[in-house]
């Protein structure tokens, strides 16, 4: 019998593994992916048991279910979309989280110290150590890596249709598609003591530093206590060609309508229904007033490291 163990040399209670696998994730490649899984799990002694989604949402029922089932990991294979569902099913719970990266977007899985390459993944999920990251909290939802209204929502929505193309390449077609296409909203932006009312192209709130491989905001981390809220005015077409490919490389200082702020919370006014995303689940937000939070260290997810 395997024992597991808190870093300390103190042994905290017997490893017990669920695998939740999104077969439709990486065209497929997903499911290549799981012998490894098992050969690593044999050769530790450690138990696991295999569970296999075949539609939107099962991943958090699946999850939901997982301690009263006995289980202590709960580990997603599939992208940004699978860990989402499973951490909303394990909210609350006393179950350590872990990602093996297998989908269209991994974003989550660099800013939180997980290797992108399958082996590395495998390894971490396993031999590990417990970190400690925040979570996003928009109502009763919860996001790990970032959450977009406006424009990235609305790319969101786009790339959907076209994943037959995978990965990058489909959501830069998405955004380049979006920018010339999509109409500003009007809101009400409030964070701290800073205010904005008036027409805006995007914003949102970042625990990662990536969304869909756009460094939206470069300078976040996953274990600070904060969100990185982002807000991109509104603009003409042509001007978001030109500037907002600069967000893709980080480069978001040279973008006068753009501002990021740090903190733990914004509120957002909204007088029509606008696109929108959690960490790429698309979705619609309706009109209101709606509070943005950030919940730290609300979640235990196996890195390669724990700082």
């Amino acid at each position: 019998m395997l024992l597991h163990y808190n870093g300390k040399g103190n042994v905290v209670k017997d490893r017990k593994y669920l695998i939740v696998v999104n077969p439709k994730a990486g065209k497929g490649q997903t499911k290549k992916i799981v012998p490894l899984l098992e050969r690593k799990a044999a050769k530790l002694g450690i138990e696991c048991k295999f569970v296999y989604t075949s539609g939107m949402g099962e991943g958090e029922a699946i999850a939901r279910s997982a301690e009263a089932e006995g289980f202590t990991h709960v580990v997603g294979l599939g992208g940004d979309g699978t860990s989402h569902e499973i951490v909303n099913g394990l909210m609350g719970a006393d179950i350590v989280f872990g990602t093996i990266p297998s989908g269209s977007g991994n974003d989550f899985p660099q800013a939180a110290g997980i290797p992108l390459e399958p082996e590395g993944a495998v390894d971490t999920v396993f031999s590990g150590e417990v970190r400690n990251v925040d979570v996003g909290r928009l109502g009763g939802k919860y996001f790990i890596n970032g959450l977009g209204i406006g424009l990235d929502g609305a790319v969101a929505h786009r790339f959907k249709s076209f994943r037959l193309f995978g990965g990058q390449a489909a959501y830069l077609m998405s955004s380049v598609i979006e920018a010339l296409t999509f109409r500003g909203f009007n809101a009400e932006l409030g964070i701290g003591e800073w205010r904005y009312s008036g027409k805006v192209l995007l914003t949102g709130a970042s625990n990662g530093h990536s969304q869909g491989g756009f460094k939206l905001a470069p300078e976040a981390r996953v274990d600070n206590g904060k969100l990185d809220f982002h807000i991109i005015r509104d603009m003409e077409p042509l001007s978001r060609l030109v500037k907002i490919p600069k967000v893709l490389k980080g480069h978001y200082k040279e973008i006068e309508e753009m501002d990021i702020i740090s903190d733990q919370t914004m509120e957002i006014t909204l007088f029509d229904q606008v696109p929108a995303h959690m960490d790429g689940q698309s979705f619609y937000l309706v009109p209101g007033t709606h509070k943005i939070e950030v919940v730290p260290g609300a979640l235990k997810v196996m890195s390669l490291h724990n700082t």
